[in-house]
């Protein structure tokens, strides 16, 4: 029998700086995915406050802002995960969080249980805009997801900008992970689609994707790692995707048999990398034409 691992991809829209309504926007997306037969709903990213910064710089506006942060044991959380365990699906919950120094730009991967298995905070935040203020996170991390056969299966994630840096999705590849989650709120093209499916490629990794929707955003997407048949023809990765404007739940199937024996037969991921070639990955001095300078912290 073949192992499908749902995966709902919520294309909906979220009221900015509002996280009550957007709870109940969550919880009802939620019960809609689980009529779908998703075992896990993922969110756009920074769903709480619908990644919303504020409109100006003024003191009373940025202090509102921060006061957006939720915490791990407050009551937004709370109850996504006492609706997970009451629908027995995975939820990926996207925050604006608390944190130290500035809040971030956070992901809860919430068993089916109702657990949090899973925090990652933002690594590379958008360092030229209000992102900026936010406290980037220092790690990628991986954790196994219980099928409902008894099984796991390896999930990470990475969050938006997070996918313009194959460095995010090779160490998560390199921790084991079979799937990666990644909560968006950016313009959604070709480019950047393509670096998705390149991402699934290179790492022979499942990649799925939510955005908010929009004339240029949208098209929450799924793509296999798997790019050729087993004759070596190129096959089209992609499992689902929504359009640009609809509100939506793109619901996206991953065969994980298909995927674990492409992983296991190919020639991608951690199969013949040179890794004594790569020291110059672990420089830090950054050099022209690539500096920038930081944008002003409020």
């Amino acid at each position: 029998m073949t192992k499908l691992f749902r995966v709902a991809m919520v294309q909906k829209y979220a009221v900015p700086m509002d996280a009550e309504k957007n709870l109940q926007l969550a919880l009802s997306a939620c019960r809609r995915a689980k009529e779908l037969g998703a075992d896990l709903a993922l969110f756009p990213e920074m769903w709480s406050t619908a990644y919303a910064f504020p409109k100006s710089t003024a003191p009373e506006e940025v202090a509102a802002w921060r006061g957006c942060a939720l915490s791990e044991d407050g009551p937004y959380l709370t109850a996504l995960r006492r609706a997970a365990a009451a629908l027995e699906m995975g939820i990926t919950a996207t925050c604006m969080s608390e944190g130290s120094p500035s809040p971030q730009n956070t992901a809860y991967l919430i068993g089916p249980d109702g657990s949090i298995l899973l925090k990652y905070s933002k690594v590379h935040t958008c360092d030229f805009g209000m992102e900026g203020w936010l406290t980037p996170g220092d790690g990628f991390h991986v954790c196994d997801y219980p099928l409902k056969d008894g099984g796991t299966v390896k999930i990470g994630i990475m969050i938006c900008f997070d996918r313009e840096f194959p460095e995010s999705a090779r160490v998560l590849m390199l921790k084991g992970a079979e799937i990666i989650l990644v909560p968006n709120a950016c313009d959604m093209n070709h480019a950047r689609l393509g670096q998705l499916s390149t991402r699934a490629f290179e790492n022979m990794v499942g990649i799925a994707m939510a955005n908010y929707p929009g004339e240029i955003s949208g098209n929450s997407v799924a793509y296999s790692p798997v790019v050729f048949s087993k004759e070596g023809v190129c096959v089209d990765n992609t499992i689902a995707m929504a359009g640009h404007t609809a509100e939506t739940i793109c619901v996206a199937e991953f065969d994980l048999e298909e995927l674990r024996e492409y992983r296991g037969r190919e020639s991608w991921g951690n199969a013949h990398r040179k890794p004594a070639a790569y020291a110059p990955l672990l420089e830090t001095e950054v050099k022209p034409p690539f500096q920038r300078k930081p944008f002003p912290k409020p």
